[in-house]
């Protein structure tokens, strides 16, 4: 109960804060007219666009002062994160995560999925000029592994000046440092942008009195990224190349013979792509992207002395032992035809990729999946005001033959101020190469334990619902209030999943069905002379067939609220930032090893309180930021999250810390 009067009081003091009466002069905007580019015909403004796509602007990331994904996401509502230390951060939007969510950078797909997620904490966000977000199905547009939803993170491209660039240097009293850098040239119609940032994290544990018992791994991260843009009448040409390096150190514990080993985890990534875009013809938009992704991890195993803490290398399970690569080919086209006041408008697409991985723990030592696919979609306006857009993507993939995917959407517009959004998407996903084809043997002690991959796995089949209604009214003093309740329903059948432990061995398997259902709205005040104020609540129900035998009688409902303020001090020019967010309490369940018996896990429920000021000096050139994060001082939280496994720690949060960030661009 003390948790519930926590959120209240919070929440009772931002709305008092909000509606404080002040006559200050600077102006904080937000453009309600922002085009969008993610699963749209053609770029349309938000307002307009017939999925509701949420967009957190790259002022937004700096308020947060948000180092990478992971963090930025940590209070968005509807989002649910938790943290591996091998495997690192991953997501759930609705109720559903791992390989139905789809992370991409400017429309090409981040790859190498560990347990099935992408580590969110190695996505920086330095070049980054706004993220979208859209929850529920956008399989037509971006394939059967977007059923969950899609995160499309947009990078900076342009700029007005010759000479442009930024330094920032961030400090967090957990030990973590973050130094990014950014120069771009313009000459003609050509612009040339490079960056590059170091993020280093010292690791850190709740138990100080046990300095080999970290919560959280120390980790060492490495980025750079090269653009080249070059515009031409109505097209925009775009090189972009983008290199990543990640060592994170797990150091392990006494087992009952007194050994301890330590390892090292090494992950890679680079990513290349051109992207041509724009007008071409008369009223026609064409996008084609070619890409190619590189992938690879690895880790190196250590015998450490328990008395002198000597270290040497251990004679097996070292790089040689368990490197993977992945990669990724990928070519993309789309041409639409999209005019506001015509009755008529269509989209027709293409999306070829071929994937690959190889190493020793790849069933014989590589494989490979290929995927060719053909979309489109027709948005047709049946009244002045009510506009539907059916779509249909087909599928054909190597290992199981031909898929097909509907969706519906449709949108009402009631008048200037009340939309009503309706979706209906019918999706398939394919499985993963790992999914089919993993052999991971691992000894520990006198036992060998083996996951292994299933080449007669299923397709999941899904059926996802979503209804939203939109209310905006702009009031005296260019001041605007805007209210979303929302309501959707997920059910996916043949779910993909590993199997209980059974003999040492886990293998992956289709379960039943899983469903979520839920419902959520968000509240937004908006003043442009002094603040702005988001809150939201939702309630989200799960339910889960976990075997062939088992399954929960009834959905499982976790209850969030979520709450951010900016606000301007009058005449003093420093901006007050608060994010809130209150996670309720969560049940789950799993299938005891080697028994019957269907236990039930509960993550209780916690409350998350970040605080920023900033101020800019030197015409906005200079800029300061000094802050609080998890002022409630949460740390990891006892709980269960994946399927079929017994206790494990939700890293969700480190303690409270204090940080620092300056940022200087020319």
């Amino acid at each position: 109960m003390r948790t519930y009067f926590i959120s209240f009081f919070i929440l009772l003091l931002t709305f008092n804060l909000t509606f404080a009466q002040n006559k200050a002069k600077d102006t904080i905007v937000e453009n309600l007219e922002e085009v969008v580019i993610s699963a749209q015909i053609t770029p349309r403004s938000e307002k307009n666009s017939i999925y509701k796509v949420k967009v957190i602007h790259a002022s937004t990331i700096e308020k947060r002062v948000a180092n990478n994904l992971r963090e930025l996401l940590q209070q968005e509502l509807n989002i649910d994160l938790s943290q591996n230390s091998v495997f690192g951060s991953s997501l759930e939007i609705q109720g559903i995560s791992k390989e139905n969510i789809k992370i991409l950078i400017d429309g090409t797909p981040v790859i190498g999925r560990l347990n099935g997620v992408i580590d969110l904490s190695q996505i920086n966000l330095q070049n980054i000029e706004r993220i979208e977000l859209i929850e529920g199905p956008v399989s037509v547009f971006y394939g059967t592994d977007a059923m969950g939803g899609v995160i499309n993170l947009i990078t900076k491209k342009n700029q007005n000046n010759t000479i442009e660039g930024d330094v920032s240097l961030y400090y967090e009293s957990i030990n973590a440092t973050n130094i990014n850098a950014s120069i771009g040239y313009k000459f003609g119609n050509n612009t040339i942008r490079l960056n590059g940032g170091n993020y280093k994290f010292n690791g850190y544990s709740s138990n100080n009195a046990a300095p080999r018992n970290l919560n959280w791994e120390e980790k060492n991260q490495y980025f750079a990224s090269l653009l080249f843009n070059k515009k031409f009448k109505n097209l925009q040409l775009r090189y972009a190349s983008n290199f990543s390096n990640e060592k994170l150190q797990s150091i392990g514990e006494p087992d009952r013979t007194g050994s301890i080993q330590d390892k090292n985890y090494y992950t890679r990534r680079i990513d290349n792509s051109i992207n041509l875009r724009g007008e071409a013809f008369k009223n026609k938009f064409i996008e084609a992207t070619i890409s190619y992704l590189d992938y690879q991890r690895y880790h190196n195993t250590y015998d450490i002395d328990p008395i002198s803490f000597v270290t040497t290398d251990a004679d097996s399970d070292n790089k040689n032992e368990n490197l993977v690569k992945y990669s990724y080919a990928g070519f993309k086209t789309q041409l639409g035809k999209s005019k506001f006041d015509d009755k008529l408008n269509y989209a027709i697409g293409t999306d070829i990729k071929t994937e690959s991985t190889k190493g020793e723990r790849i069933l014989d030592n590589k494989q490979n999946i290929q995927t060719y696919a053909l979309f489109s979609s027709l948005n047709y306006h049946l009244l002045k005001n009510i506009e539907i857009q059916p779509a249909v993507r087909y599928t054909f993939n190597g290992s199981y033959g031909s898929l097909v995917s509907p969706a519906f959407n449709s949108k009402i517009r009631i008048n200037n101020n009340n939309n009503v959004r309706f979706s209906y998407a019918r999706g398939y996903r394919a499985p993963s190469l790992k999914e089919l084809f993993l052999d991971f043997h691992i000894a520990t002690g006198p036992f060998t334990y083996i996951i292994s991959g299933n080449e007669n796995l299923e397709v999941e089949k899904s059926h996802s619902f979503n209804l939203q209604y939109t209310f905006n009214k702009l009031i005296k003093n260019s001041n605007s209030i805007q209210i979303e309740p929302a309501l959707f329903y997920n059910n996916i059948s043949n779910l993909i999943a590993l199997s209980e432990l059974v003999d040492f061995k886990r293998h992956y398997i289709n379960i039943d069905q899983f469903k979520s259902i839920g419902l959520k709205v968000d509240f937004s005040y908006i003043n442009t002379k002094r603040m702005s104020f988001k809150t939201g609540i939702s309630l989200i129900g799960r339910y889960n067939k976990l075997t062939e035998s088992f399954s929960t009688d009834k959905f499982l409902y976790a209850p969030e609220i979520t709450s951010n303020l900016n606000y301007k001090i009058s005449n003093t020019g420093i901006y007050l930032n608060l994010f809130y967010k209150y996670t309720g309490k969560r049940s789950g369940f799993y299938i005891e090893d080697g028994t019957d018996n269907l236990v039930k896990t509960t993550r209780n429920d916690f409350n998350n309180l970040d605080l920023s000021i900033s101020k800019s000096f030197l015409k906005n050139s200079l800029k300061t930021s000094l802050g609080f994060k998890n002022i409630f001082d949460i740390e990891d939280i006892e709980t269960t999250n994946q399927i079929g496994e017994a206790h494990s720690r939700d890293l969700q949060l480190w303690g409270r810390t204090v940080f620092f960030k300056t940022s200087y661009s020319f």
